[in-house]
């Protein structure tokens, strides 16, 4: 899931990877129902994604100040709350 102007295109197709981008206005006023249809399922991924990063941004290893000595394991911390993360209960409660 990208903004405008994302370019990962080389590195996406490496990794078998989907990109959700948003279609934009261009020459047109007016979406097609179909782009609107798009706009709103990436609109409505986008809050999972949005409470996922919250989540890793939210563990304890970032409420505290990050001497610049670690400054060389930030990603190794970031993977760490990320794993951590997918241990949690789910995002979204399923009613039955």
């Amino acid at each position: 899931m990208a903004d405008k102007n994302f370019t990962i295109q080389k590195d996406r197709e490496a990794q078998k990877a989907s990109l959700n981008i948003p279609p934009f206005l261009n020459q047109n006023t007016q979406f097609t129902r179909g782009e609107v249809a798009e706009i709103q399922e990436i609109a409505t991924l986008r809050i999972h994604v949005e409470r996922a990063i919250q989540r890793v941004k939210d563990n304890n290893l970032f409420k505290t100040v990050i001497p610049l000595s670690m400054v060389g394991t930030v990603c190794q911390l970031w993977t760490i709350a990320v794993l951590l993360t997918n241990f949690q209960g789910p995002l979204i409660i399923e009613k039955m």
